[in-house]
C-alpha cells in the first residue's frame, strides 16, 4: 500500500510539471473549495495527494477548528460566515436546526454572482435539504450556476444515490461510485467553463463536497481491503481509564469491550479506504485545473465539516463534542501568492473560510460576516494573533447509547451507558440506551480550552501540558486564576457579531508552581 501511496505522489508531481497560460476573466482568480465529511486531522493518511498537490504547495493549518462540530451546522458556516448563534441553524433537524432554517438568501454563492462569478455546487448538501428534490437555492441557479445537490433518497448512500442536477432529480446506477461521479462532475464543469464563449471571461467558483468518510463508509471497489491491516491509532484518550475529571454525563460511559473496540477498527479502516476515491478524484481536479492553464491562478480550500470520534473519551462514534477529535479538522490552502510547503500554527476556524473566499474574489456580503481572511496567516506562517475561538451548540439531543459489544457466544448481552449516535443524522448502525450529553459553549485559546455545560458541568484544559484533554485542570487550585479569566472572557465572545468576534484577548495569568509532593487539586 505505501509503495502505491508514492508512485502516486509521483504522478502527481509529474503532472503538474506542464507549463500554465493565464486564461481571461478579468484578472480575478478562481477558487475551488473542497470538503470531506466527518474526517479527522489524522485521516489525512489516506489523502497524500491531496496532502502533496495543496499541502506540499501551499499552506497547512494545523490548529483549525470547527465551532458547532455537527454537520448541518458547521456546513451553514462554511455558507454564512457565521457562529452558529448568529445564523441560527443549531442542529440537524427541525425545530432548532436543518435546512429550513437557513437563510440560504444570504449565502456566499449568492454574493459571488453578484460579484461575476460563475459558481457551481457538486455533493452535499446541509441536512434537512432535498424535501422539494427541484429545488435550486439561490446562487446556484442557471444562467450563472450549476447544481448537482445530493437529495438524502436514501440518506446514506454511496451508490444508487440521487442527485438534484439543475432542478431535475437523477437517479444513480447501484455501479455509480458516488466520489467519481462527483469527480466527473467537476471535471466537467471546469472543462466547460473554460471551453464555453459565454462563461470563460468570468472567474469560476466551484465547490464538491465529498460524502466520505461518514458512516457507514463504504470504499469503492478498487480500494476494499487496501487498509485491510491498518492499525488503529490508540493514544492515552483512547477508551480512558480514568474520567473522574469528566462532567457527569460522560461519567456514566463506561469503558469498552473488546468487540466493541474491534468495530471501532473495522470501521477505521473502511474510512481511510473510502478516502482513496476522494484523494484521487482531488487529484483529477488539480490536474484539469493545470492542463488548462489555470492551476497557478486558483486557489484551492481544502477542509472538513468536523472531525470524529473513533474511540477517545470512551466516545466510540461521532462528534457534537468539544475534544479534538470532534472539533479539529484538517485545512489546506494554496493559491498565488501562498507559500510552498509552510505550516500555519495560527488558530482558525470554519468561521474564516467565508471571510478568506470573500477576500480573494472581492465580493460583497449583504450580511454581517463573522470570521477573518486565512490568506494573512497562509502568506506569512509565523504570523500570530490572540484571537480565540468560540465552541457553542444547540439544545440537548438524545444520543442513542450502544449495547455492550464485548458479549460473547451465547452469553446474555446487558446494556452499557456507551454514547452511541453523536452524528444525530439517523444513520447510526446500533442502537441501545440513550444518554443526553448537555448544551454546552467553550472557548479555545491558543493554549486552554474551557467548556461550560448547561447542566453545571465544567472542564478547563491546559493544552500545553495535556493535548490529549484527559486530565481537566477545572478544580485544580494551581489554575484558579486562569479559570477565572477564561469564564470572564467567555461571555464576551457567546454573542459577538463580526469583527467582536476576532478580538484578540491580553495574555492569560500563568499556572501556578507545582508544589513538591503535592498533586493537582491540592
Amino acid at each position: 500500500m505505501i509503495a502505491v501511496l508514492a508512485a502516486a505522489c509521483l504522478l502527481a508531481g509529474f503532472l503538474l510539471s506542464g507549463s500554465e497560460s493565464r486564461a481571461s476573466h478579468g484578472g480575478r482568480p478562481h477558487v475551488v473549495f473542497l470538503t470531506t465529511d466527518d474526517q479527522t486531522v489524522a485521516d489525512m493518511l489516506a489523502l497524500p495527494l491531496t496532502a502533496t498537490h495543496l499541502g506540499a504547495n501551499g499552506a497547512t493549518f494545523d490548529n483549525a477548528y470547527v465551532s458547532f462540530p455537527l454537520c448541518c451546522p458547521s456546513r451553514a458556516t462554511y455558507l454564512t460566515g457565521q457562529y452558529a448563534h448568529n445564523h441560527e441553524v443549531l442542529g440537524n433537524v427541525p425545530p432548532d436546526g436543518g435546512y429550513p432554517k437557513l437563510r440560504d438568501a444570504q449565502t456566499l454563492p449568492v454574493w459571488l454572482q453578484a460579484a461575476g462569478y460563475r459558481t457551481v455546487h457538486i455533493g452535499k448538501m446541509p441536512n434537512g435539504f432535498g424535501s422539494d428534490p427541484t429545488y435550486v437555492p439561490p446562487g446556484w441557479r442557471e444562467p450563472n450556476g450549476e447544481f448537482y445537490g445530493y437529495l438524502p433518497d436514501p440518506p446514506s448512500a454511496y451508490f444508487g444515490f440521487k442527485l438534484n442536477q439543475n432542478g431535475t432529480p437523477v437517479q444513480y446506477q447501484s455501479t455509480d461510485y458516488q466520489t467519481d461521479v462527483y469527480a466527473d462532475l467537476a471535471t466537467k464543469a471546469i472543462d466547460e467553463h473554460l471551453t464555453d464563449p459565454t462563461t470563460r471571461s468570468k472567474p469560476l467558483y466551484l465547490e464538491v463536497q465529498f460524502f466520505a468518510p461518514h458512516d457507514p463508509a463504504e470504499p469503492a471497489p478498487r480500494h476494499a481491503g487496501a487498509f485491510a491491516a491498518q492499525p488503529l491509532p490508540r493514544d492515552a484518550s483512547f477508551n480512558e481509564k480514568n474520567v473522574k475529571d469528566k462532567p457527569r454525563w460522560l461519567r456514566q460511559v463506561r469503558k469498552m469491550g473488546g468487540g466493541l473496540r474491534s468495530k471501532i477498527q473495522d470501521r477505521y479502516r473502511k474510512r481511510l479506504e473510502s478516502l482513496l476515491a476522494v484523494d484521487e478524484a482531488i487529484n483529477r481536479i488539480v490536474n484539469m485545473l493545470a492542463s488548462k492553464g489555470i492551476l497557478n491562478e486558483t486557489y484551492i480550500i481544502f477542509t472538513s465539516d468536523n472531525g470524529y470520534m473513533q474511540g477517545q473519551h470512551r466516545l466510540h462514534q461521532g462528534k457534537f463534542v468539544a475534544y479534538d477529535p470532534s472539533s479539529k479538522v484538517p485545512l489546506l490552502v494554496r493559491g498565488p501568492g501562498v507559500p510552498t510547503g509552510v505550516t500555519s500554527s495560527e488558530l482558525v476556524s470554519n468561521v474564516d473560510i467565508v471571510k478568506t473566499v470573500l477576500d480573494i474574489s472581492g465580493a460583497s456580503p449583504q450580511i454581517t460576516v463573522d470570521g477573518r481572511s486565512l490568506l494573512p496567516f497562509a502568506v506569512d506562517p509565523e504570523r500570530r494573533s490572540r484571537r480565540p475561538i468560540l465552541f457553542e451548540t444547540g439544545p440537548p439531543v438524545a444520543l442513542a447509547d450502544a449495547v455492550s459489544a464485548s458479549a460473547a457466544g451465547g452469553r446474555k448481552r446487558r446494556k452499557s451507558k456507551r454514547v452511541k449516535n453523536l452524528d444525530l443524522d439517523k444513520t447510526a448502525q446500533l442502537s441501545g440506551r440513550v444518554i443526553k450529553p448537555p448544551k454546552y459553549r467553550g472557548l479555545r485559546t491558543d493554549r486552554y480550552l474551557l467548556i461550560k455545560y448547561a447542566d453545571g458541568g465544567r472542564e478547563l484544559y491546559d493544552m500545553k501540558e495535556d493535548p490529549l484533554q484527559t486530565d481537566s485542570v477545572y478544580g485544580d487550585l494551581r489554575y484558579r486564576k486562569i479559570r477565572t479569566w477564561m469564564l470572564k472572557r467567555i461571555k464576551k465572545f457567546t454573542r459577538c457579531q463580526g469583527d467582536k468576534c476576532n478580538r484578540s484577548l491580553a495574555k492569560p495569568p500563568k499556572p501556578l508552581p507545582e508544589r513538591k509532593g503535592r498533586g493537582r487539586g491540592n
